[in-house]
């Protein structure tokens, strides 16, 4: 670790990721911004439970494929890229159409009980049961993402995933301007701007998916194989704040639940640093480890010492103007100003393990890093039911923060007990 300095062109390829990342991101915020001045705060709290209820089933319906691409797509040989890049691409379409549908009927049955319990009866059943096509929409938008990723296209990549879909979604809230607000019809646009998301990404993975194929697709079951390990990876990141906005549609009120997804909204923010550097580092260190080895370390360090920093600026930032971000959506939302400073620094704690929990996935040890996981999300799901109820949205954001102390924790403990930077691949 002495004489750590930063690679340039690391720091100037995390530059051009934060700015396309804080495009989604900014239009992102002007989505939930038309949403909550023009709805109810519980109709809000709809719409926005709705948005990461879609998100999630996707999430766990792709089964880590999109880790799976990054990670195979990244570290293929320069020999006939495009042609072997493009078998990734239509095989995981392939897979991706079969899981999609079997967590969109898994929508369906579980419809009634969502209708009853996280909406409190009030969305309408047609437009509940329309919204599990969004499952599928999202999962193309993040499946070419992460192929985009792997393919180190990495501003395709953060603008396939985060900008189109909110630029559809937004398009068409202006367009309907006069009939969103109506009859609950903002369901059914944010089912139709995910469609209209997906279609465009398949246009942008033109090139690929016209290259003319010499090999099978992989099989269906070759790929499970391959990306069931890694899938608590692609769900820890989301998972916590997903299980969290669950407990709250469960055990707290339609408007509690819009005050506690603005504040994880909000706090995301620092994830979207997060997320840049996901996509700048890991495929770094992915191509090191298997051409470089002997680099591997510095970029390590490197990366590490990146992420701290950045991660550390943006949380302070983030902290300083919470309240007037709060205070944009609408004076009510205020409310989630202790709720989003504990979201913040759940959020820099997660962050610190990012280079750690790569090394995992990069030496092949995803077992370990699993179990960790998992254990985090327990701590996470018996720290909701203990505080929710008593605390309310702070309650939830505090089961969050101290899941993510468990995982980071252990991580890092493991990481070192593992000596994984010392280990051949």
């Amino acid at each position: 670790m002495k004489g750590i300095s930063l690679n340039p062109s690391l720091i100037r390829q995390t530059l051009v990721s934060l700015v396309a990342r804080f495009a989604g991101v900014g239009l992102n915020f002007m989505v939930i911004i038309i949403l909550t001045r023009n709805l109810r705060v519980n109709e809000a709290g709809m719409i926005l439970l709705m948005m990461t209820l879609v998100t999630g089933f996707a999430l766990f319906s792709r089964i880590g494929v999109e880790q799976w691409l990054v990670r195979d797509v990244a570290a293929l040989p320069d020999e006939d890229l495009t042609s072997s890049q493009s078998r990734y691409l239509l095989s995981s379409w392939r897979f991706l159409l079969f899981s999609s549908l079997a967590f969109m009927a898994l929508w369906l049955l579980l419809s009634p009980l969502m209708q009853k319990h996280l909406f409190d009866g009030e969305i309408h059943t047609p437009l509940l049961l329309l919204s599990a096509l969004g499952i599928l929409f999202f999962n193309l938008v993040a499946g070419n993402a992460a192929f985009m990723k792997g393919a180190h296209r990495i501003t395709e990549s953060l603008l396939t995933q985060n900008a189109l879909p909110a630029t559809t979604q937004l398009l068409l809230l202006l367009a309907l301007w006069f009939w969103f607000p109506r009859s609950q019809n903002y369901f059914w646009i944010y089912t139709l701007s995910l469609g209209l998301a997906a279609a465009l990404s398949l246009l942008w993975l033109r090139p690929w998916w016209q290259q003319q194929q010499q090999q099978a697709p992989f099989t269906l079951k070759g790929i499970m194989q391959e990306s069931l390990p890694l899938a608590p990876i692609s769900w820890m990141a989301f998972l916590m704040l997903w299980a969290d906005t669950l407990m709250t549609g469960l055990l707290l009120s339609n408007d509690e639940v819009a005050l506690f997804s603005i504040a994880a909204r909000l706090a995301f923010i620092v994830g979207i640093f997060l997320t840049a550097l996901d996509a700048t580092v890991y495929p770094r260190l992915l191509k090191t480890a298997k051409q470089t080895p002997d680099k591997l370390r510095p970029l390590f360090w490197q990366g590490t010492v990146l992420v701290a920093g950045i991660m550390l600026l943006s949380t302070a930032l983030m902290a300083l103007a919470s309240k007037y971000l709060l205070q944009v959506f609408r004076p009510e939302y205020v409310a989630a100003h202790q709720a989003l400073l504990i979201l913040l620094l759940s959020q820099l704690v997660r962050g610190l393990s990012l280079t750690f929990s790569f090394m995992f996935i990069i030496r092949r040890q995803v077992t370990h890093l699993n179990i960790l996981l998992f254990s985090a999300l327990a701590v996470n799901i018996i720290a909701n039911l203990i505080l929710t109820p008593r605390f309310s949205i702070a309650g939830a954001a505090s089961a969050g923060l101290l899941a993510n102390l468990t995982l980071t924790m252990g991580v890092m403990v493991l990481f070192f007990h593992k000596r994984l930077l010392n280990k051949a691949d």
